[in-house]
């Protein structure tokens, strides 16, 4: 419910009443960008005042590397991370866009239902180098929902494949994503593909710049605004 549908009889006190409800939001990120990644995922501890439009939330993402033993464990442990959570943010540095992981964690919340979100963070200042970086390439731009003929939706993810061995030509094509093969229900965020066509996820979700957009203040709202996209 947006903030705007909550002043019906009652006035303020069904907002403030409704406004008690904390966020959980899931982190998903390239562990290299590990220190910018806790500025952020602190900063509503610092300085995040609760009001009607500005809201805290609850940082329920994995804090260690992922280096337990095989596929099926790693993917059992974000399973275990995502599932109580509201919103999964996706905090895109210089090489998130090609971590596998990632990528299931994104896919994570198209298959339980959760809200999506992208937040650039190379805008902040390295934490050696103290100067920020160019944004990184927002990997929600790489997988996307795929309308079978038959009616279901399946994931898709677009990789950089060889299609020429004689000269290593190669191109971006897309493809069946092979972490998760089973049929999923188009989030309520995306519109809907003709048959054979697939809707990149950046196209429903949002994408902001945590230093230039003042994430300090606003990165809880915009996980609310993400939950609420995905129904939830």
């Amino acid at each position: 419910m947006r903030v705007s549908e909550l002043f019906g009889i009652g006035g303020l006190l069904t907002a403030s009443a409704a406004l008690t409800t904390k966020r959980k939001a899931y982190f998903a990120f390239h562990y290299d960008d590990i220190m910018r990644v806790n500025n952020v995922r602190n900063a509503w501890k610092i300085d995040h005042p609760e009001s009607v439009l500005s809201r805290s939330f609850y940082d329920s993402s994995l804090w260690e590397s992922k280096k337990l033993e095989g596929d099926e464990a790693v993917k059992a442990l974000i399973r275990t991370g995502v599932q109580y959570t509201s919103a999964v943010c996706v905090l895109v540095g210089t090489e998130t866009w090609s971590r596998r992981w990632v990528k299931y964690e994104i896919a994570r919340a198209v298959i339980d239902g959760r809200g999506l979100l992208g937040v650039h963070i190379n805008g902040l200042n390295h934490h050696q180098r103290r100067t920020p970086d160019q944004l990184g390439f927002n990997p929600l731009h790489l997988l996307g929902v795929y309308r079978h003929v038959n009616g279901q939706y399946y994931l898709y993810e677009k990789k950089y494949v060889v299609v020429n061995l004689l000269v290593g030509q190669r191109e971006w094509r897309w493809q069946s994503y092979t972490d998760y093969t089973f049929p999923v229900k188009l989030p309520p965020y995306l519109s809907s593909p003709s048959a054979g066509y697939i809707m990149p996820l950046s196209s429903g979700t949002s994408e902001y710049d945590f230093a230039a957009g003042q994430g300090h203040k606003n990165i809880g709202k915009w996980i609310d605004d993400a939950a609420v996209s995905a129904g939830r």
